[in-house]
């Protein structure tokens, strides 16, 4: 399907009845209006399909939702929309997050100054994150700050041993981009660590707007979220070994789908940025 709009959002859905009226209000209240947003839900056995068919019969010119079957997750879903639909630029969008006013506009005035800069490379711009409770309460005025993520200091492939550093809800990325994720995505923990190094091991470019522009909201049901750093002790770690290290080799596997990257590198890149950055 061919976006006429200049960004496509796309949203995937599951279960998401108790907050995706506030996510989708901010999206509706955004200062760039160029965008068209398209949904796949996941086989939502809750209200979220009446909720979405609601917003769509009000908003026609600016709500599509795809049909096709359940792709069994998170991941998977939002790939599936990237391959459904073409445009010029794609946003990943959360069910449960809100979206400060400014979040398109801003991201969007980082994209052409990068294009400019870089022209006819991969881009991919992101940003800071507000961390909320369910109620949308914050409780730290910074993700990247609050998960110890120094982008300053991870510029290679290699150095995205060490954490991943982008929140798929945060992206903005351009076409060359998509042209660039590795495919199929057998080993994708996620979609946006995955688009992430792709753009990474092809040369493209990683831009930050350092600044929050999204409200994270942290709940139960969060597919994935923050970890909470201040219990990251030495017993906790140890206690917990056996996680971490699973954690670990699926991610060092996931590069290694992306790009060869020896283990020794993997585990280099991890212990110096742990032991020089990780404060």
């Amino acid at each position: 399907m061919k976006c006429e709009n200049k960004i496509a959002i796309l949203m995937a859905t599951y279960n998401g009845a108790m907050y995706i009226r506030e996510q989708m209000d901010s999206l509706l209240c955004q200062t760039f209006t160029d965008w068209h947003l398209y949904i796949h839900d996941d086989g939502s056995t809750d209200e979220t399909a009446d909720i979405i068919a609601g917003y769509v019969q009000a908003n026609p010119d600016k709500i599509t939702v795809l049909t096709y079957p359940s792709q069994g997750g998170a991941c998977h879903n939002f790939f599936s929309l990237l391959e459904a639909v073409e445009a010029p630029y794609y946003m990943f969008c959360d069910q449960d997050d809100v979206w400060l006013t400014e979040k398109i506009e801003k991201s969007f005035a980082r994209m052409t100054q990068t294009e400019r800069n870089h022209p006819g490379k991969a881009i991919l711009v992101h940003s800071d994150l507000l961390l909320t409770d369910a109620r949308l309460n914050v409780t730290s005025s910074s993700f990247l700050s609050n998960q110890r993520i120094r982008t300053d200091v991870i510029k290679t492939f290699e150095d995205y041993a060490a954490t991943n550093t982008v929140t798929g809800c945060t992206t903005l990325f351009n076409q060359q981009a998509k042209a660039c994720i590795k495919r199929p995505y057998k080993k994708a923990i996620m979609h946006d660590a995955w688009l992430c190094l792709s753009v990474v091991a092809d040369n493209g470019i990683i831009e930050l707007v350092n600044e929050p522009l999204v409200r994270y909201r942290q709940h139960a049901g969060n597919a994935l979220g923050s970890t909470d750093m201040s219990r990251q002790t030495t017993l906790h770690k140890l206690l917990n070994i056996k996680r971490i290290v699973t954690a670990d080799i699926r991610h060092y596997r996931e590069m290694n789908a992306i790009k060869p990257i020896s283990l020794w590198s993997f585990i280099k890149a991890k212990w110096h940025y742990r032991k020089n950055y990780y404060l």
